[in-house]
């Protein structure tokens, strides 16, 4: 995986760099913190200088008894060469064996010698501990040490390894920073790719799948991601389909228009009439799927009824099914109306007429001859107002049922001109009921045929 550094504006950077800086800045404030603190060092002295002040105090008095004071002087001078620690030893009363101690370093001695333990006197540049020792005569020793204060701190030791130590910490701190920071962005990068590819034509550009499965804010992007691109590229081929289906439906009956047309002029009388219904009617067929178009923009256009007044959802299903039944005359079949109880709604009556009449429709055109297309109201104490339309046709494959109110879907086997379907008039049913905070669903009924139903919202205390 590529990572470009090259700006600034890289969110890759961006985070590395915010990381290492969080990084180096906590080493700093705890460092900070251990040089402010002149109590923790010392407590730090206490817990790690106290056995080592201990043991240097009881060698330089067996020294000093055994071997006298040239031996003494030699492992004090080892002290200083090796650790950097200058040492006197002083008697029980505070007398130095060797070298010099100030006032201040003698009172430290004495209270050592109350004590019985280490005492620590810290100062800008050093710190000096007293440490009591016993002989192997029994006779009290107190050895004064001084070290500087660095050798205590976080800074301790020559230069030349403080840097190293920094190099190593920047160095690690640098890499756990890089890989926590390609973690976090890589899923970034990758949805960066595949929307350049679809930004390019390539409809079928996905994330990969394995960043979907993380479980995390970055997983949940990946899988809103594809689950976007999947939804546009099934809108496009929709759109795509729309196209063939609008060129296909509306230049039909067109041509239809100009041989009718052509028919009339050559012939006179009587003769002509015929054809000139037939303008009439596919004019008519043509001027409905307009209309159909307009109404479906104007739904998907909208977030509200363009109206909320009470609608009577008895009136609406009484009027859609009177306005059918002559419809269905024609195809010896019959609309049975059931209203149990009436249901007021807020919103608009026009649309919602509008869906209910373009499911009856559609039932009509694919019941089977001489059987009956079903209409049912009822409104549950409490929830919401159901319709329930029923044809007895073919029925719709299980895995096309929520298809079928999409825009210009039709289910492959009602692509033929004898169907007359066009894809719309669901769409309109669907989008109807969204902008009145209601569902449609369409399911296979037992027995046969088609059940499209309406669920929508009534009005507080409207229904009887």
């Amino acid at each position: 995986m590529r990572v470009h550094l090259g700006s600034m504006r890289s969110l890759f950077l961006k985070i590395f760099l915010a990381f290492w800086l969080t990084a180096v800045l906590v080493e700093l404030a705890l460092v900070l913190a251990w040089s402010l603190e002149p109590e923790q060092v010392v407590q730090r002295w206490r817990s790690l200088t106290g056995d080592a002040l201990a043991i240097y105090a009881t060698s330089a008095a067996q020294i000093a008894e055994k071997e006298g004071p040239r031996p003494l002087a030699a492992y004090l001078d080892r002290l200083h060469s090796n650790y950097r620690i200058h040492a006197v030893l002083l008697d029980a009363e505070g007398n130095p064996l060797n070298g010099s101690v100030t006032a201040e370093e003698r009172k430290l001695a004495l209270s050592a010698q109350t004590t019985g333990s280490p005492e620590l006197l810290i100062k800008s540049r050093q710190a000096i501990g007293a440490q009591r020792a016993t002989g192997p005569s029994g006779k009290a020793y107190i050895l004064v040490a001084e070290l500087p204060r660095r050798s205590v701190g976080p800074f301790s030791g020559p230069f030349s390894r403080q840097a190293r130590n920094w190099t190593i910490a920047l160095l690690v701190s640098g890499l756990i920073c890089y890989l926590l920071t390609r973690y976090l962005t890589g899923p970034v990068l990758r949805l960066r790719l595949a929307a350049r590819h679809i930004a390019a034509g390539d409809l079928s550009a996905r994330a990969p799948d394995k960043l979907g499965r993380r479980h995390d804010e970055l997983g949940e992007l990946v899988r809103d991601f594809n689950e976007m691109a999947f939804r546009i590229e099934e809108l496009v081929r929709s759109q795509q389909q729309l196209i063939r289906d609008i060129s296909h439906e509306l230049r039909s009956p067109l041509a239809r228009l100009t041989m009718a047309l052509g028919l009339a002029r050559d012939r006179q009388g009587a003769e002509s009439h015929a054809a000139l219904d037939r303008i009439e009617r596919e004019a008519e067929r043509l001027n409905e799927m307009i209309g159909r178009l307009l109404v479906l923009a104007r739904i998907q256009a909208a977030t509200a009824p363009p109206e909320k007044t009470p609608v009577s959802l008895a009136t609406v299903v009484s009027d859609v099914a009177e306005d059918a039944e002559f419809e269905a005359q024609g195809r010896g079949c019959n609309v049975i109306c059931t209203v149990k109880s009436d249901c007021v709604v807020m919103g608009s009556q026009d649309l919602l007429r509008s869906a209910v009449e373009n499911v009856v429709r559609n039932a009509l055109r694919y019941t089977v001859p001489h059987s009956a297309v079903e209409i049912t109201l009822e409104c549950n104490n409490g929830g919401p107002a159901c319709i329930l339309v029923r044809d007895h046709g073919p029925g719709i494959p299980e895995p096309e049922l929520t298809k079928v109110f999409r825009p210009f879907y039709r289910v492959a086997s009602a692509r033929d001109r004898q169907s007359g379907g066009t894809g719309i008039g669901l769409a309109i049913a669907e989008g109807a009921m969204r902008l009145h905070g209601g569902s449609v669903k369409a399911a296979n009924a037992n027995g046969g045929g088609l059940e499209v139903t309406f669920s929508v919202p009534v009005k507080n205390g409207a229904s009887g």
